[in-house]
């Protein structure tokens, strides 16, 4: 409750203190990331929904973040939560649930499959994978087609699920640093040669960007969902863009 406070804090600071304009050369390589889809929940578009993704492609965005985890029979589902609850109103854990049960009570939580099917060739996928996850063969299998770095990224929260993996190339994955453990997080995937970090804008600092990009690795930030936000990273050379305002953002980058 705090830590969301600061960052909204945080959030309200940066996005009133105005920026210059970023150069159109370095608008135009904005990678911008619908965090969970373009979701909107007034308007009945749930985050992680096949709906929320579509409205994120039609904003032509770059990439879709979203979560994977696992029903009782494998069966790998895109739900950000363990349980049904704070979304669906079902106190029911997805670990729990055969996909037959879990689809019946709640028909919009997609399928990894059906994500991929749909969006696997025409947006970038950033997929989270959730502790505990123990279902590497089943994720090779749903990904088989596309191309690991050129179309997907792999994100974790948890360091020890990536060396856990065997089957996907290490450039393909990318953790993600939370307040307490930037730098260990940092250090980790120079020193492993993952494809680079995300994080906090705040907590990304100037040191750690330039840090990976002479490492020519990826540094990504969120949530950034204002403008003057948005230019800050641009100018500062971070073009990996969460955030949970896709339209906001889009027309930021499109009306210069």
């Amino acid at each position: 409750m705090l830590l969301n406070l600061l960052e909204k804090t945080v959030d309200g600071y940066f996005a009133v203190i105005p920026r210059d304009k970023p150069p159109m050369e370095t608008v135009k390589s904005a990678r911008l990331i619908a965090h969970r889809g373009a979701h909107n929940h007034a308007e009945g578009i749930i985050e992680n929904t096949l709906a929320a993704f579509n409205s994120a492609k039609e904003l032509k965005c770059w990439g879709i973040e979203f979560d994977v985890r696992t029903t009782a029979d494998k069966v790998l589902v895109v739900n950000h939560d363990a349980t049904l609850k704070r979304l669906w109103k079902q106190d029911r854990a997805i670990t729990d649930l055969s996909f037959n049960e879990l689809r019946a009570l709640v028909p919009d939580v997609p399928t990894l499959n059906e994500v991929v099917a749909a969006y696997g060739e025409s947006m970038h996928l950033l997929i989270e994978l959730k502790a505990p996850f123990q279902d590497e063969d089943l994720l090779v299998e749903a990904l088989n087609g596309l191309s690991a770095g050129e179309n997907y990224h792999l994100l974790t929260l948890d360091s020890a699920i990536f060396y856990s993996l065997s089957q996907f190339p290490k450039d393909a994955l990318l953790l993600v640093a939370s307040h307490c453990n930037v730098h260990q997080f940092c250090k980790t995937s120079l020193n492993e040669d993952y494809g680079g970090v995300l994080g906090h804008y705040f907590l990304i600092n100037n040191k750690i960007v330039n840090r990976f990009k002479a490492a020519e690795k990826i540094v990504g930030v969120g949530m950034i969902d204002s403008k003057y936000s948005l230019y800050r990273e641009l100018n500062r050379g971070v073009n990996w863009l969460f955030t949970n305002r896709a339209d906001e953002l889009n027309y930021y980058l499109r009306h210069f």
